[in-house]
């Protein structure tokens, strides 16, 4: 399985959070000029939702209740107030 099949498989959003954030962080290890802009290609997203997913990524590893969050606009909401 693909990491592209397994985002498309996960059916929650920290989840998806979790499998862009693990591809992104892997291949910028093996191509030091990897960016945003390449995963989101993968993905075939918008680099706006790569971007936000590594913001909850990190969010997750910072703050337990952010995993709470029932949805993805809980997430970013809690998110977007501890700023």
């Amino acid at each position: 399985m693909t990491f592209k099949d397994r985002y498309t498989s996960e059916s929650t959003w920290h989840g998806k959070v979790a499998v862009m954030e693990i591809y992104h962080l892997a291949m910028s290890q093996r191509e030091k000029s990897w960016t945003i802009t390449k995963t989101a290609e993968h993905f075939e997203c918008s680099i706006g939702l790569v971007s936000e997913n590594l913001r909850l990524a990190y969010a997750t590893h910072t703050d337990d209740k952010i995993l709470k969050c029932e949805s993805r606009q809980l997430a970013l909401k809690r998110l977007n107030a501890r700023r």
